[in-house]
């Protein structure tokens, strides 16, 4: 499955919102990678277990799961997941890019790659389910990184 979406954070036709430089952006995905338990829900152990300035290597674990995976960093542009298939649980690639179209527009284009898990033998629209996850899921990032950011985080 392939799915895509962006999520937009500085709308400037909105001045009365909340602006985030692409510093805060970038430090607030990076806090995502570092810090997983402030973001997804589920994580309350993990381990890193190899870094370096533009790479890690971790293990989350989740109810009843557990799931590695490499994260690769461009400085202030992209940050890119890779899970690794296990007995359980299928490779898969999660990439976030920061695009700014004009000056101080700031969204993030979330790229999802996964085995897609529709025919299992039912009409339940299992991929669609994940997707919705994934939006809320990214959604709340950006909502986390702008509270992140106005207490003076980053």
């Amino acid at each position: 499955m392939k799915f895509e979406h962006l999520v937009q954070v500085n709308d400037l036709t909105k001045p009365e919102l909340p602006f985030l430089t692409r510093f805060q952006l970038w430090e607030g995905l990076v806090l995502r990678a570092r810090r997983p338990d402030k973001f997804l829900v589920g994580v309350d152990e993990y381990e890193i277990i190899e870094q370096h300035p533009a790479y890690m290597k971790r293990c989350l674990e989740l109810p009843g799961l557990q799931v590695v995976d490499e994260v690769t960093f461009w400085p202030e542009s992209r940050i890119e997941y890779r899970t690794f298939r296990t007995d359980t649980l299928s490779s898969a690639a999660l990439t976030m890019d920061i695009e700014e179209p004009e000056p101080g527009s700031l969204f993030v284009r979330f790229s999802y790659h996964t085995a897609s898990i529709e025919n299992r033998g039912d009409s339940m629209p299992y991929d669609q389910f994940l997707q919705e996850a994934y939006l809320q899921t990214d959604i709340e990032t950006i909502q986390t990184i702008r509270q992140l950011a106005e207490t003076g985080v980053f």
